[in-house]
């Protein structure tokens, strides 16, 4: 049976306030306004063609890769924080690039927006709707780096190397009977 010490754990109000923050901004750009564009997107293919779909498409995922990565970065776990990380600058970099296609597309072909929005650009809506999901995602890639590279983590994975290095290192038993 092992017998795992537990070491003591800082307290860090920052990060637990950072991850507040980033869970409320999260909640509303790349898990709301990033997956409805991409909805409103989709949903409207018949008007924007079949590439849009597609972009459509990626949106939503990009929005949802984002919010997994936001999610993995509440735990304390070194795997979770890399996954964060990953998953969360995937879903940044797909957001950032659908985007530049988009607003290159409505710039292009001179699109405005409709009722309220008649006298401004589509160009400018989707800026406005999709460029502040940098805000949420550049704190959860904050967060898990800090994490990571935690004293607390960094130490409980010394540890887990010390042992392993000593069950290694242990002697082998005798194969002869005395």
């Amino acid at each position: 049976m092992k017998t795992r010490q537990r070491l003591p754990r800082k307290k860090h109000p920052y990060i637990n306030t950072a991850k507040a923050v980033m869970l409320v901004l999260t909640a509303v750009y790349p898990l709301f306004m990033t997956c409805m564009t991409g909805a409103g997107i989709y949903y409207n293919r018949s008007s924007y063609g079949a590439v849009f779909a597609n972009y459509g498409i990626l949106l939503m995922l990009s929005g949802v890769l984002m919010t997994a990565g936001a999610i993995l970065c509440i735990f304390r776990k070194s795997l979770t924080n890399l996954a964060s990380l990953f998953f969360t600058s995937t879903g940044l970099i797909m957001c950032l690039a659908i985007l530049s296609k988009l607003v290159k597309r409505a710039k292009a072909n001179g699109w405005h927006g409709s009722g309220v929005y008649e006298n401004v650009s589509a160009s400018s809506l989707f800026q406005t709707r999709l460029l502040p999901c940098m805000i949420p995602a550049g704190l959860a890639a904050v967060i898990a780096l800090c994490q990571y590279f935690s004293y607390d983590l960094g130490e409980e994975r010394r540890e887990k190397k010390r042992r392993k290095e000593a069950a290694e290192n242990a002697p082998a038993a005798s194969i002869i009977d005395d």
